[in-house]
């Protein structure tokens, strides 16, 4: 083997020694178009990073693991975001949503999880705007990723759901996890909880109003089963008590018979679909038009 000369070796270092720096040069000059740095797949982390780098939306949905179902390509609005953090709350995703210096138009709060309240970790990390890397390699860490996990376009998206309204619903046993959801919820209902959290939500409600934001209601089915337990009651009871103007709940009308549920509680992704679709259908009766991508 012949041995590499000077000259040669200096090439070579030097192209190992530009090519980070042109990549590096390339992230920063994208600057605000650089995807959010991934958090944790599918986590309220990645969630949460991913609403507080991008651009303030037209629209935002914000709730639990449960408004997480309703994906953002089930919507005929290309400006809406889903804000829903699993094992999180409505009152975290509006304190994040708060603290940014935008916000979107329309809020929607999801009214089904009010015992959860605040998560202050999560709170101060997307509120204090501190970050533990450069721009430019975060951005690079992104990129990456949002190249090994690319989202479907918008084509591809249409496509999908097309086809699974379509398809017939889910013939899938979810008994056991139904009645494992039974049993947690035949525990009776924290009401002090919901009641206090149900009063911070009153207070968010008027900073985002107080902004110029319209803010509207919505509580997502669940399995028949769980819908009339003690705990869905309560958590209903005490929503509608708080907040009493009919114009702002989004009475979804569902054909419930076309719903499945993967464990009765969350939607699986043909019903999902069917409730979005509703959702925006209620929010247009409300003579407040969903952004497309016609205007």
């Amino acid at each position: 083997m012949e041995p590499m000369s000077a000259s040669s070796w200096f090439v070579k270092c030097g192209a190992a020694i530009a090519l980070p720096l042109l990549v590096y040069a390339a992230i920063a000059a994208a600057g605000p178009k650089a995807p959010p740095l991934p958090t944790g797949r599918d986590g309220a982390l990645e969630v949460l990073d991913r609403y507080s780098q991008g651009p303030v939306p037209d629209i935002v949905l914000v709730g639990s693991s449960i408004t997480t179902r309703l994906k953002e390509e089930y919507f005929d609005a290309p400006n809406l975001k889903t804000l829903g953090l699993a094992g999180g709350s409505s009152i975290t995703g509006l304190k994040v949503l708060i603290g940014r210096e935008r916000l979107p138009k329309i809020v929607l709060i999801e009214m089904n999880m009010l015992e959860r309240g605040e998560d202050p970790a999560l709170v101060q990390r997307f509120t204090a705007n501190t970050s533990t890397l450069p721009y430019p390699i975060r951005a690079a860490v992104a990129f990456y990723e949002r190249w090994l996990h690319a989202p479907p376009d918008r084509h591809q998206a249409d496509s999908m759901v097309a086809a699974l309204l379509q398809a017939r619903p889910s013939d899938f046993d979810n008994r056991v996890y139904l009645d494992r959801a039974m049993r947690e919820w035949s525990v009776p209902a924290s009401t002090a909880d919901m009641t206090r959290n149900a009063a911070t939500l009153v207070r968010l409600v008027k900073q985002i109003e107080a902004r110029g934001s319209l803010v509207y209601f919505y509580s997502l089915p669940y399995a028949e089963a769980l819908q009339g337990s003690d705990y869905a009651r309560a958590t209903a009871n005490i929503a509608h008590a708080t907040f009493t103007n009919e114009l702002q709940w989004l009475r979804l009308e569902l054909p419930i018979h076309e719903l499945r549920w993967a464990d009765g509680v969350h939607l699986d992704e043909r019903s999902a679909i069917v409730v979005a679709k509703e959702l925006q259908k209620q929010l247009l009766l409300r003579n407040r038009p969903l952004p497309t991508q016609d205007n």
